[in-house]
């Protein structure tokens, strides 16, 4: 709870999150443009689909996560954590528990907000459970790139730019290995809405995330305790 406590201060800035509760809240805008069309159910769910899930979660999560470690790093405090007695684990799951406790509310109450000002409320459970697991995933993939790869915040812009919005669209195997398309895909099952890249079915929608996350997790241990720390 003490690295927890820490990692929360240091990521908690105000220009992150100003920059975050700002672009999550252009959704707001897209839920009353969204009341206005033909089907606003399936407007605003593709909202949260494109603009929320695929966009604003993996883009703050990226922020966050690959900073959490790196400014450690930079105020030469990770030395002074690293020599402590604890559990080398401790350190990446305080990251990513950080992580989703900043992030969730910063992108889940703009969303839910957007859903209900678009009249689409039966959104609303979906999307809080969505922004949880695909917080988590990405927090557990994005600490662990933090702690592998040098100016990992571009190669996770990278990943999200041309992976997640771009082949994972067009391609369904390369969906599957989308963190997205199964927090997508709880949504668009809420609505009844068929997205073709986010076809995963609710059980799975809700497991892959959680062994993502986990995995990322391990990844970023099994580095911690590698580290050579300066």
């Amino acid at each position: 709870m003490a690295l927890y406590r820490l990692l929360l201060r240091l990521q908690m800035t105000t220009m992150r999150v100003i920059g975050i509760l700002a672009l999550a809240s252009l959704a707001v805008l897209l839920g009353a443009l969204a009341r206005s069309d033909d089907d606003p159910l399936r407007a605003t769910t593709e909202i949260a689909l494109g603009y929320g899930l695929g966009i604003v979660v993996p883009l703050a999560t990226a922020w966050l996560a690959t900073s959490s470690v790196g400014d450690l790093v930079e105020d030469r405090l990770l030395v002074y954590l690293w020599l402590k007695p604890v559990p080398r684990w401790q350190l990446p799951a305080a990251a990513v528990l950080a992580t989703v406790t900043i992030v969730v509310p910063l992108v889940a109450v703009p969303l839910v907000v957007a859903a209900i000002v678009a009249g689409a409320s039966k959104l609303i459970g979906a999307l809080l459970l969505a922004c949880v697991l695909a917080t988590f995933a990405y927090a557990g993939v994005f600490v662990a790139v933090g702690l592998w790869l040098r100016r990992a915040l571009w190669w996770c812009l990278l990943y999200i730019l041309v992976w997640e919005n771009g082949l994972a669209r067009a391609v369904d195997g390369a969906a599957r290995l989308s963190i997205a398309s199964y927090a997508q895909s709880l949504v668009a099952h809420a609505a009844d809405v068929e997205v073709s890249y986010a076809d995963r079915s609710s059980s799975v929608s809700v497991v892959v995330p959680l062994v993502i996350g986990a995995a990322g997790i391990m990844l970023a241990v099994i580095r911690y305790r590698r580290a050579e720390i300066d």
